[in-house]
């Protein structure tokens, strides 16, 4: 059966004849095309990554099968490591990738300043808002939001949290969970905008609720499922492929609002293979890939055109989205880590 997306175009209708488009296309793309022959010489593409960790080697699959005679390596970090493992290895002049993809802080535009990226124009930027292209150095290709997960067999509907102030409330002592604050930049983000709703002390509380901590998004969710905690904060990025399994997941958005997080990818401007990364990243925003990124990958995608994701509501459909890029400055993310590192103990 050929699967419907609710926009009314089915996987079949995007997919066919679009593998083309990572290395032809129109005119117009023809002029930007990456130098597949080039690629292909150097042979491999190494892509550092904060993508679902079930979903990475699926996606890379599709790559190499649009693109023969091109193989993939992959290293997959929180976007907090993933950024530092980055500029450490830049400063020590140990250039060994090729394309990243995280969310991204004030690193990244000061990495921007410093050489970090390559300026090129992908055959497919035209498909994309100009708000996604960042100086022909940095695209936006996902979009992540936050939410509130539970487990439905151990959280009846009636008590399921609806608002984040509901994460402190003391029935969920011991049976909370989260992504720690200073792992990842998208939880960061949500505790500046939590201090923007006016909760307080939200590290203190959550100790004192005996909040456990669980290493990314996808260690979360399936410790919901385990049922090692009922009730956590999650970016939901694993979230899509979950439910379309079947998981036992119940998900909010609280009407109070949330964090957007976009997810940015560049080719690394001293790449060991710069010819396949462009070639890479340039199959990421075609519309085969994009469908591909959203199907292994869990996040909406930025294409114009692309179809929704199944089983969550398009961020149009949510109150009070805020771009967590914009309220995390450099001072408030210090502050949030000191303050959440400060609080746990952890150095």
């Amino acid at each position: 059966m050929t699967e419907q997306h609710p926009a009314g175009l089915t996987r079949r209708a995007i997919l066919a004849g679009s593998g083309a488009l990572a290395l032809a296309g129109t005119a117009r793309a023809q002029t930007a095309a990456p130098d597949l022959a080039a690629a292909r010489s150097e042979g491999k593409v190494v892509i550092y990554n904060n993508w679902q960790p079930n979903g990475i080697e699926p996606l890379l699959r599709r790559f190499r099968e649009a693109v023969p005679g091109i193989q993939t390596e992959q290293i997959r970090l929180g976007s907090n490591p993933l950024i530092e493992r980055f500029q450490t290895e830049f400063a020590a002049g140990r250039h060994l990738c090729d394309v990243l993809v995280t969310f991204p802080d004030e690193r990244i535009d000061e990495g921007m300043k410093q050489g970090w990226m390559a300026a090129w124009t992908p055959a497919e930027i035209g498909h994309f808002a100009p708000e996604f292209n960042n100086g022909n150095m940095l695209f936006t290709i996902q979009h992540s939001r936050e939410c509130i997960i539970w487990n439905k067999a151990q959280v009846r509907p009636a008590d399921a949290p609806k608002e984040w102030a509901d994460l402190l409330d003391p029935k969920w002592k011991g049976k909370v969970g989260m992504n720690p604050p200073w792992r990842s930049v998208a939880i960061q983000q949500i505790c500046a905008f939590w201090e923007d709703l006016g909760i307080k002390d939200a590290a203190a509380r959550l100790k004192a609720n005996e909040v456990r901590f669980f290493e990314g998004s996808g260690g979360i969710i399936q410790a919901v499922i385990r049922g090692d905690v009922r009730v956590a904060e999650l970016t939901d990025l694993p979230l899509n492929p979950l439910l379309e399994d079947g998981a036992p997941v119940g998900f909010v958005y609280p009407k109070s609002g949330t964090t957007l997080s976009a997810n940015k990818a560049f080719v690394a401007a001293k790449a060991p293979h710069p010819n396949a990364a462009k070639v890479f990243l340039n199959w990421l925003m075609t519309a085969e890939g994009q469908v591909h990124l959203q199907t292994y990958c869990g996040l909406s995608v930025t294409r114009k055109g692309a179809p929704p994701l199944s089983k969550l509501p398009a961020t149009a459909q949510l109150s009070n989205v805020v771009d967590g890029e914009k309220i995390l400055t450099p001072d408030r993310q210090k502050a949030i880590v000191e303050t959440w590192r400060s609080t746990f103990g952890i150095r």
